[in-house]
């Protein structure tokens, strides 16, 4: 497990928000109140519901149970947490006003019309799962800090603290310390000083992710989901992929850090899923889930589920 001895200490509360994690418990992911993806969101309940009700009769609520059964978080001595959509929820609407605010970038600084400007900001996004390269590639002349700056502005009208993910956060940061070799860091495609803005709107002390804030500055020309991204990341804080286990809202990033770097995985189920799903064929979305079921370790609505859901993270 990551540490030992921390557990104990720690007192589960009943959460309002219901989370699945494979093969361990059965629940349901919980409907939001809001219409859009609602049923998409219906349909990914009842495939983790399915996906778990088979063992729900031979595994009880008991932790003890759940850690018998659940080997995944052995040796695992590092976590690596993205931050939109992770460390708050991505319909929150703070990320549709970055994306609005990157189409204005381009009209107001490349001269494209609103038409435009909404199709080539989809098209550098699809390229690389990060607009910034995404437009460079495209050729577009782009400077980074400005760019950064431009779009990533309105964070404190959206983000505000969330008790339950900063307790959560605080936990594991406890955990991981108590292990000489724990270690707990951010990694997230925009850029660190955007970053450390956000934890600051957030509330979230930056000093729980001293041992490292990785953001484009550092990355460069790599960014998630490539290998070489979360490689250079595990190189700098002098781990192997295998040690790890990254929080994750795109399932895009996900898969490579679980199929291809063997990392553990805990998903962050919401907005982010739905747009990589694109509203497409139903079959195509159940096939979609059930690989997400296959590759994702824990699947989680919140952060502040996860003591509830998955407690040997806490060990």
């Amino acid at each position: 497990m990551i540490a030992a001895g921390l557990a104990s200490s720690f007192s589960s509360s009943p959460s309002s928000a219901k989370t699945t994690k494979r093969g361990v418990q059965s629940s349901s992911l919980g409907a939001r109140s809001a219409a859009r993806g609602e049923k998409k969101r219906s349909a990914f309940r009842s495939a983790s519901s399915s996906a778990s009700d088979s063992s729900s009769s031979s595994s009880s609520s008991s932790s003890r149970t759940s850690k018998s059964r659940c080997r995944w978080s052995k040796d695992k001595t590092t976590l690596i947490f993205d931050l939109d959509g992770v460390l708050y929820p991505a319909a929150n609407g703070y990320l549709d006003n970055v994306r609005q605010n990157q189409r204005n970038y381009l009209i107001e600084k490349h001269g494209l019309s609103e038409e435009e400007a909404r199709r080539v900001r989809k098209e550098a996004f699809a390229k690389h799962n990060q607009t910034l390269k995404g437009l460079r590639s495209l050729g577009y002349e782009v400077d980074h800090d400005e760019f950064t700056e431009f779009v990533r502005r309105g964070m404190y009208e959206y983000l505000s603290r969330d008790e339950r993910v900063n307790e959560t956060l605080e936990r594991l940061k406890a955990t991981v310390s108590s292990n000489k070799n724990g270690k707990m860091v951010l990694m997230t495609n925009t850029a660190e000083r955007q970053a450390r803005k956000c934890l600051d709107a957030l509330s979230i002390d930056e000093r729980l992710f001293e041992d490292g804030i990785y953001g484009s500055e550092f990355m460069g020309d790599v960014a998630k989901p490539m290998p070489e991204a979360f490689q250079v990341v595990c190189d700098d804080i002098g781990v192997s992929p295998e040690e790890c286990i990254m929080f994750e809202d795109s399932f895009k990033n996900l898969k490579t850090c679980v199929s291809v770097l063997d990392m553990g995985g805990v998903f962050i189920s919401g907005e982010t899923l739905e747009m990589e799903l694109g509203g497409g064929k139903e079959n195509g979305d159940d096939d979609a889930r059930g690989e997400l079921n296959a590759v994702a370790n824990v699947v989680v609505e919140s952060i502040g589920d996860l003591f509830e859901v998955c407690p040997e993270l806490f060990e």
